[in-house]
Protein backbone atom coordinates (compact mmCIF):
# COMPACT_ATOMS: atom_id res chain seq x y z
CA UNK A 1 0.00 0.00 0.00
CA UNK A 2 1.10 3.36 -0.54
CA UNK A 3 -0.30 6.89 0.11
CA UNK A 4 -1.15 9.17 -2.15
CA UNK A 5 -1.48 13.06 -2.17
CA UNK A 6 -4.40 14.98 -2.71
CA UNK A 7 -2.45 16.35 -5.89
CA UNK A 8 -2.63 13.11 -7.11
CA UNK A 9 -6.27 12.15 -6.78
CA UNK A 10 -6.99 12.64 -10.14
CA UNK A 11 -5.12 9.10 -10.50
CA UNK A 12 -7.49 7.00 -9.00
CA UNK A 13 -11.09 9.28 -9.22
CA UNK A 14 -11.98 7.12 -12.31
CA UNK A 15 -11.95 3.84 -9.68
CA UNK A 16 -14.29 5.95 -7.51
CA UNK A 17 -16.76 6.70 -10.11
CA UNK A 18 -19.35 4.08 -8.23
CA UNK A 19 -19.04 5.46 -4.89
CA UNK A 20 -18.90 9.21 -5.47
CA UNK A 21 -22.92 9.46 -6.30
CA UNK A 22 -23.92 7.91 -3.47
CA UNK A 23 -21.10 9.25 -1.02
CA UNK A 24 -19.95 12.46 -1.12
CA UNK A 25 -17.91 11.93 1.55
CA UNK A 26 -15.32 10.45 -1.06
CA UNK A 27 -15.88 13.21 -3.36
CA UNK A 28 -15.07 15.78 -0.57
CA UNK A 29 -11.86 14.25 0.49
CA UNK A 30 -10.86 13.32 -3.20
CA UNK A 31 -11.11 17.80 -4.27
CA UNK A 32 -9.16 18.39 -0.85
CA UNK A 33 -12.11 20.43 1.02
CA UNK A 34 -12.37 17.15 3.43
CA UNK A 35 -9.66 15.69 5.70
CA UNK A 36 -8.78 12.04 4.56
CA UNK A 37 -6.25 9.66 3.72
CA UNK A 38 -5.94 7.69 0.23
CA UNK A 39 -3.91 4.49 -0.66
CA UNK A 40 -3.22 2.33 -3.71
CA UNK A 41 -1.16 -0.35 -4.80
CA UNK A 42 0.88 1.39 -7.66
CA UNK A 43 1.57 4.98 -8.09
CA UNK A 44 1.78 4.71 -11.06
CA UNK A 45 -0.98 2.28 -12.32
CA UNK A 46 -3.68 2.13 -9.52
CA UNK A 47 -5.60 -1.24 -10.04
CA UNK A 48 -6.68 -0.99 -5.92
CA UNK A 49 -7.42 2.07 -3.51
CA UNK A 50 -8.68 3.00 -0.03
CA UNK A 51 -10.26 6.17 1.10
CA UNK A 52 -10.27 7.08 4.61
CA UNK A 53 -12.31 9.95 6.52
CA UNK A 54 -14.10 10.63 9.40
CA UNK A 55 -17.39 12.04 10.70
CA UNK A 56 -17.18 13.67 14.00
CA UNK A 57 -13.66 12.49 14.95
CA UNK A 58 -11.36 9.53 14.32
CA UNK A 59 -11.90 8.66 18.07
CA UNK A 60 -15.79 7.93 17.21
CA UNK A 61 -14.61 5.80 14.07
CA UNK A 62 -13.18 5.45 10.38
CA UNK A 63 -15.01 5.79 7.12
CA UNK A 64 -13.48 3.85 4.56
CA UNK A 65 -14.00 3.27 0.73
CA UNK A 66 -12.59 0.54 -1.05
CA UNK A 67 -12.75 0.45 -4.72
CA UNK A 68 -11.27 -0.68 -7.69
CA UNK A 69 -9.99 -4.54 -8.17
CA UNK A 70 -11.13 -6.46 -5.19
CA UNK A 71 -9.18 -9.54 -5.96
CA UNK A 72 -5.90 -7.74 -5.31
CA UNK A 73 -4.16 -9.85 -3.00
CA UNK A 74 -1.04 -8.47 -2.39
CA UNK A 75 -3.29 -4.89 -1.54
CA UNK A 76 -5.45 -6.58 0.93
CA UNK A 77 -2.71 -8.36 3.21
CA UNK A 78 -1.09 -5.26 3.21
CA UNK A 79 -4.48 -3.33 4.18
CA UNK A 80 -4.98 -6.68 7.10
CA UNK A 81 -1.65 -5.69 8.38
CA UNK A 82 -2.11 -1.91 8.22
CA UNK A 83 -5.17 -2.04 10.36
CA UNK A 84 -4.38 -4.08 13.09
CA UNK A 85 -0.57 -2.36 13.73
CA UNK A 86 -2.91 1.01 13.21
CA UNK A 87 -0.49 2.53 10.87
CA UNK A 88 -3.19 3.84 8.73
CA UNK A 89 -5.78 5.11 11.56
CA UNK A 90 -5.54 6.69 14.78
CA UNK A 91 -4.98 4.44 18.13
CA UNK A 92 -8.30 5.65 19.49
CA UNK A 93 -9.96 4.65 16.63
CA UNK A 94 -12.67 2.09 17.69
CA UNK A 95 -14.22 0.84 14.75
CA UNK A 96 -13.98 0.99 10.93
CA UNK A 97 -17.08 1.05 8.80
CA UNK A 98 -16.36 -0.27 5.10
CA UNK A 99 -18.25 0.49 2.06
CA UNK A 100 -16.60 -1.24 -0.95
CA UNK A 101 -17.80 -0.78 -5.27
CA UNK A 102 -17.88 -3.52 -6.08
CA UNK A 103 -20.69 -4.13 -3.31
CA UNK A 104 -19.47 -7.38 -1.37
CA UNK A 105 -15.63 -6.41 -2.38
CA UNK A 106 -15.44 -9.97 -4.53
CA UNK A 107 -15.91 -12.08 -1.39
CA UNK A 108 -12.51 -10.62 0.11
CA UNK A 109 -12.88 -8.48 2.73
CA UNK A 110 -11.95 -12.08 5.10
CA UNK A 111 -8.74 -11.32 4.10
CA UNK A 112 -8.66 -7.75 5.25
CA UNK A 113 -10.20 -8.25 8.28
CA UNK A 114 -8.49 -11.67 9.57
CA UNK A 115 -8.63 -13.19 11.89
CA UNK A 116 -11.89 -11.12 12.63
CA UNK A 117 -14.77 -12.90 10.85
CA UNK A 118 -16.23 -10.45 8.81
CA UNK A 119 -19.15 -8.54 10.27
CA UNK A 120 -21.76 -7.12 7.03
CA UNK A 121 -24.90 -4.51 7.76
CA UNK A 122 -27.90 -3.93 5.39
CA UNK A 123 -28.04 -0.26 4.62
CA UNK A 124 -30.29 2.03 2.72
CA UNK A 125 -29.16 5.03 0.48
CA UNK A 126 -31.62 7.70 0.03
CA UNK A 127 -31.55 10.57 -1.85
CA UNK A 128 -33.14 14.24 -1.28
CA UNK A 129 -33.78 16.87 -3.97
CA UNK A 130 -36.53 19.21 -2.70
CA UNK A 131 -37.80 20.29 0.85
CA UNK A 132 -40.97 17.91 1.51
CA UNK A 133 -42.19 19.95 4.39
CA UNK A 134 -42.92 23.15 5.50
CA UNK A 135 -41.01 22.92 8.80
CA UNK A 136 -41.90 26.32 10.54
CA UNK A 137 -45.44 25.19 10.14
CA UNK A 138 -44.66 21.94 11.79
CA UNK A 139 -42.26 23.69 14.61
CA UNK A 140 -44.62 23.56 18.38
CA UNK A 141 -44.74 26.97 19.87
CA UNK A 142 -41.77 27.74 22.47
CA UNK A 143 -39.53 25.57 20.36
CA UNK A 144 -37.16 27.82 17.78
CA UNK A 145 -34.75 26.95 15.44
CA UNK A 146 -31.42 28.14 15.19
CA UNK A 147 -27.66 27.78 13.08
CA UNK A 148 -25.58 25.38 14.60
CA UNK A 149 -22.75 27.97 14.56
CA UNK A 150 -20.33 29.36 17.40
CA UNK A 151 -23.43 31.31 18.33
CA UNK A 152 -24.73 28.48 20.15
CA UNK A 153 -22.10 29.53 23.17
CA UNK A 154 -23.40 32.81 23.78
CA UNK A 155 -26.66 31.42 24.50
CA UNK A 156 -26.31 32.01 28.52
CA UNK A 157 -27.53 28.20 30.36
CA UNK A 158 -27.01 26.48 26.61
CA UNK A 159 -25.77 23.05 27.34
CA UNK A 160 -24.35 22.17 24.05
CA UNK A 161 -24.47 18.14 23.44
CA UNK A 162 -21.30 16.30 23.07
CA UNK A 163 -21.87 15.75 19.56
CA UNK A 164 -22.38 19.20 18.34
CA UNK A 165 -19.98 20.50 20.27
CA UNK A 166 -17.23 17.78 18.75
CA UNK A 167 -19.02 18.95 15.29
CA UNK A 168 -18.63 22.61 15.99
CA UNK A 169 -14.73 21.92 16.88
CA UNK A 170 -14.05 20.19 13.97
CA UNK A 171 -15.61 22.64 11.39
CA UNK A 172 -13.21 25.41 13.00
CA UNK A 173 -9.65 23.61 11.66
CA UNK A 174 -11.40 23.58 8.10
CA UNK A 175 -8.95 25.77 6.12
CA UNK A 176 -10.21 24.92 2.76
CA UNK A 177 -11.95 27.80 0.85
CA UNK A 178 -14.74 25.56 -0.71
CA UNK A 179 -15.66 24.19 3.11
CA UNK A 180 -19.27 25.11 3.20
CA UNK A 181 -20.98 22.74 5.51
CA UNK A 182 -23.59 23.81 8.13
CA UNK A 183 -26.13 22.24 10.70
CA UNK A 184 -29.37 23.75 13.16
CA UNK A 185 -30.01 22.62 16.18
CA UNK A 186 -34.14 22.63 17.70
CA UNK A 187 -34.09 24.75 20.92
CA UNK A 188 -36.49 24.05 23.90
CA UNK A 189 -37.31 27.29 25.76
CA UNK A 190 -40.46 25.56 27.25
CA UNK A 191 -38.45 24.77 30.06
CA UNK A 192 -36.47 26.64 32.81
CA UNK A 193 -32.87 25.28 31.27
CA UNK A 194 -32.54 25.73 27.42
CA UNK A 195 -31.66 23.14 25.87
CA UNK A 196 -30.92 22.23 22.10
CA UNK A 197 -33.17 18.78 21.96
CA UNK A 198 -32.64 17.98 18.02
CA UNK A 199 -29.89 19.07 15.56
CA UNK A 200 -29.02 18.26 11.87
CA UNK A 201 -26.22 18.83 9.91
CA UNK A 202 -24.89 18.59 5.70
CA UNK A 203 -21.50 17.57 5.82
CA UNK A 204 -18.80 16.54 3.02
CA UNK A 205 -20.18 19.12 0.46
CA UNK A 206 -18.45 18.80 -2.60
CA UNK A 207 -19.59 18.91 -6.07
CA UNK A 208 -22.82 20.10 -5.70
CA UNK A 209 -23.93 17.29 -2.83
CA UNK A 210 -23.72 16.44 1.16
CA UNK A 211 -24.45 14.22 3.75
CA UNK A 212 -27.33 14.33 6.08
CA UNK A 213 -27.26 13.81 9.18
CA UNK A 214 -29.56 14.23 11.82
CA UNK A 215 -30.29 13.47 15.64
CA UNK A 216 -32.74 14.09 18.38
CA UNK A 217 -32.39 13.54 22.31
CA UNK A 218 -34.51 10.39 23.84
CA UNK A 219 -36.74 12.34 25.52
CA UNK A 220 -37.98 14.30 22.65
CA UNK A 221 -38.60 11.01 20.06
CA UNK A 222 -41.74 10.70 17.98
CA UNK A 223 -42.32 14.28 18.39
CA UNK A 224 -41.09 15.20 15.03
CA UNK A 225 -38.43 17.62 16.10
CA UNK A 226 -35.53 15.84 13.95
CA UNK A 227 -37.97 16.11 10.87
CA UNK A 228 -38.30 19.62 11.13
CA UNK A 229 -34.54 20.08 11.64
CA UNK A 230 -33.85 17.76 9.01
CA UNK A 231 -36.33 19.58 6.32
CA UNK A 232 -34.47 23.19 7.73
CA UNK A 233 -30.89 21.95 6.16
CA UNK A 234 -32.19 20.49 3.62
CA UNK A 235 -34.09 23.83 2.66
CA UNK A 236 -30.79 25.90 3.02
CA UNK A 237 -28.94 23.43 1.31
CA UNK A 238 -30.96 23.97 -1.56
CA UNK A 239 -30.75 27.51 -1.12
CA UNK A 240 -26.85 27.93 -1.78
CA UNK A 241 -26.88 25.65 -4.57
CA UNK A 242 -27.30 21.91 -3.20
CA UNK A 243 -28.79 19.65 -6.56
CA UNK A 244 -29.17 16.99 -3.94
CA UNK A 245 -28.52 15.35 -0.67
CA UNK A 246 -27.74 11.93 0.41
CA UNK A 247 -28.40 10.02 3.51
CA UNK A 248 -27.87 6.36 4.35
CA UNK A 249 -28.93 4.39 7.64
CA UNK A 250 -29.14 0.61 8.11
CA UNK A 251 -31.88 -1.38 6.98
CA UNK A 252 -33.19 -2.17 10.39
CA UNK A 253 -33.84 0.78 12.08
CA UNK A 254 -37.42 1.52 10.55
CA UNK A 255 -37.43 4.69 12.73
CA UNK A 256 -34.99 6.25 10.19
CA UNK A 257 -36.82 4.62 7.39
CA UNK A 258 -39.79 6.11 8.79
CA UNK A 259 -38.28 10.01 8.67
CA UNK A 260 -36.29 9.68 5.78
CA UNK A 261 -40.28 8.93 3.84
CA UNK A 262 -41.29 12.12 5.96
CA UNK A 263 -38.79 13.91 4.60
CA UNK A 264 -39.64 12.86 0.91
CA UNK A 265 -36.70 10.75 0.13
CA UNK A 266 -36.03 8.80 -2.69
CA UNK A 267 -34.55 5.12 -1.80
CA UNK A 268 -32.15 4.76 -4.57
CA UNK A 269 -29.80 1.75 -3.55
CA UNK A 270 -29.62 -1.25 -0.85
CA UNK A 271 -26.13 -2.26 -0.34
CA UNK A 272 -23.88 -3.87 2.55
CA UNK A 273 -21.24 -2.25 4.81
CA UNK A 274 -18.72 -4.01 6.31
CA UNK A 275 -17.87 -3.30 9.91
CA UNK A 276 -14.71 -3.74 11.77
CA UNK A 277 -14.64 -3.33 16.00
CA UNK A 278 -10.80 -3.06 17.07
CA UNK A 279 -11.60 -4.88 20.17
CA UNK A 280 -11.51 -8.18 19.67
CA UNK A 281 -14.73 -9.23 22.41
CA UNK A 282 -16.75 -6.56 21.57
CA UNK A 283 -16.38 -7.44 17.58
CA UNK A 284 -16.81 -11.45 18.70
CA UNK A 285 -20.15 -10.16 20.43
CA UNK A 286 -21.38 -7.82 17.39
CA UNK A 287 -20.64 -11.22 15.03
CA UNK A 288 -22.68 -13.12 17.33
CA UNK A 289 -25.77 -10.80 17.76
CA UNK A 290 -25.67 -10.60 14.06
Amino acid sequence: MHPLSIEQAHKISPLFQGLIQSHPMCTAVLEGVYPGRVYVDNLTQPRTALLTTYIESEAHGTWCFLAGEPENDGFNQSLNSAIFSRQIIARNTPILFFTCDPDNWGGQMDTVMAPYPCIWIPRYHFMGRRVSIDWRAALPPSFTIEPMNEDLHELRGLQIPEDVATTLSKWKTMTHPRFTDFGFVVLDRTRPRLAIVSWATVDFIAAGAGDLGFFTQPDYRRSGLGTIAASAALEHGFAIGLERVNWTCDATNPGSVRTAEKLGLERVEDYQQAVLLMNEKSHMAFFRRD
